[in-house]
């Protein structure tokens, strides 16, 4: 099994295992537009595709009581200059079932690329889930992604959720993502953005429902946006009537760097008098002591700025 070399250049800047990602033993799923470059799983991981003509179905299943140590790689992207990929991911966990899945969607070359996910993650009770997935979208501003999630966590089940796109451009960006929580349930929820110019618009959307008692979770959105971007953050978490002793956080942090537009928005609901949930929210400047002083060490301007962003994103 051999990756596009392009494939793998992203995933280098990420920092990916690139020897890992090429060995076809571990469970994977690459895809290039529509087409299944390579799949794999195990006696206790179900990974079943289905192309059509824009993009691929998936459905990925994980065993009762089956705890995948290996990680499990997704590839997804456009190696073209123009096209359009539809990805439709089904997750389910079984009942105390466990797993770890790493997801790098790329478009290195893209002047004019859509890449849509609708994905649906089930988790059962006592499952857990850690779910990362990194975007390149090439130096161009010429992508535009819509990913649309809906994740369902269920009794004592803990899931985990981390976006990354802080390398090259990003064109255009879309996240919606609603969370439900039964009881004991926990959710994180974590996202790091980082625009550089003025053809980057960012939004996202998070809502998390804290339906059962103890259920608990923590939303992060970070980001940054420099020469004339856009980025947008709403964070929204809700502690149903039934939801006594819940716990739940908001944190968003957003920098600005000249001309640019940041706005955040933290909302929060409580139906249960027992619940408590916490917000906060921030949109500064960089920093000018921090700013000089990395200068004075023979940083350029571009390239202290780039240094204090990255580090406050992290």
């Amino acid at each position: 099994m051999k990756l596009p070399k392009e494939f793998l250049k992203s995933a280098e800047k990420y920092n990916y295992d690139l020897s890992l990602l090429q060995k076809s033993r571990n469970p994977h799923l690459y895809i290039e537009k529509n087409k299944i470059l390579s799949v794999s799983g195990n006696s206790g991981l179900k990974i079943i595709t289905k192309s059509f003509s824009q993009g691929v179905k998936i459905k990925l299943l994980i065993k009762k009581d089956i705890k995948i140590k290996k990680p499990i790689f997704f590839c997804f992207g456009i190696l073209e200059k123009r096209g359009k990929q539809l990805i439709f991911p089904e997750i389910t966990l079984k009942e105390n079932s466990e797993a770890r899945i790493l997801s790098h969607c790329t478009f290195p070359k893209a002047k004019d690329i859509f890449h849509k996910m609708e994905t649906e993650i089930n988790l059962e009770k006592g499952a857990k889930l850690f779910y990362q997935e990194k975007h390149y979208h090439g130096e161009n501003f010429g992508t535009e992604v819509l990913a649309n999630f809906k994740i369902s966590i269920g009794q004592s089940a803990f899931f985990e959720n981390e976006f990354i796109l802080d390398k090259g451009s990003i064109g255009k960006l879309k996240i919606f993502l609603e969370a439900v929580l039964k009881k004991d349930a926990f959710c994180k929820i974590t996202n790091k953005i980082i625009g550089k110019g003025k053809k980057d618009e960012v939004e996202v959307y998070d809502k998390i429902s804290l339906n059962g008692k103890n259920s608990s979770s923590l939303n992060k959105l970070k980001g940054a946006i420099v020469k004339g971007g856009k980025m947008f953050f709403k964070g929204e978490t809700i502690a149903g009537k039934r939801a006594e002793n819940a716990k739940g956080h908001i944190d968003c942090q957003e920098i600005i760097v000249g001309k640019s537009i940041a706005q955040s928005i933290p909302i929060v609901t409580v139906k249960n008098q027992k619940a408590r949930i916490t917000h906060e929210a921030s949109i500064g400047k960089i920093n000018e002591r921090e700013l000089e002083t990395l200068m004075t060490k023979g940083l350029s301007e571009k390239e202290a700025i780039d240094f204090i962003i990255k580090g406050k994103i992290r």
